[in-house]
C-alpha cells in the first residue's frame, strides 16, 4: 500500500518546546537532527489525523515524539506516543508506527519511488 503524501512544516520553536517538555534538557548539537518538515507515515487514505515520528527519547525508548495534524489544520501538535510492538513483515521486525495506529502496519506501507529495484 502506498504511503500518505500529506506534509506540513514543523516550526522550530513549538518543536523545541515539545522536546524540552518531554526530555527536560536538549543540547544545541541535538537539534541539528531535528526535522523542519513532517511527512505522514501512515497509509494512503488512512482515517483520522496524519502522523510523523519527529524525535526519539533517550530516557524513554518505548515512546517517541510524534507530530500530528489534520488536512483542515496543518498546524502540528506534538504527542508522546508508545511504539507499536507488533512484529511481522518479511524480517519479523517491529512496526515503526505509534500505538494504536490505523491499519496497516509499517512493513505494508511502501513507496515505489523510493523502493530499491530488484
Amino acid at each position: 500500500m502506498r504511503p500518505c503524501q500529506a506534509t506540513t512544516p514543523l516550526p522550530p520553536t513549538p518543536l523545541l518546546f515539545a522536546i524540552l517538555a518531554g526530555q527536560g534538557r536538549v543540547l544545541g548539537s541535538d537539534l541539528a537532527d531535528a526535522p523542519t518538515r513532517a511527512r505522514c507515515e501512515l497509509a494512503h487514505h488512512h482515517p483520522g489525523e496524519h502522523a510523523d515520528h519527529v524525535w526519539d527519547w533517550g530516557h524513554q525508548p518505548s515512546h517517541a515524539l510524534w507530530a500530528r495534524w489534520t488536512t483542515e489544520d496543518a498546524t502540528p501538535r506534538y504527542e508522546n506516543l508508545p511504539w507499536c510492538e507488533t512484529l511481522g513483515g518479511p524480517d519479523d521486525d517491529a512496526c515503526t508506527l505509534y500505538s494504536p495506529h490505523p491499519d496497516p502496519h509499517s512493513w505494508n506501507i511502501t513507496d515505489p519511488e523510493t523502493e530499491p529495484l530488484h
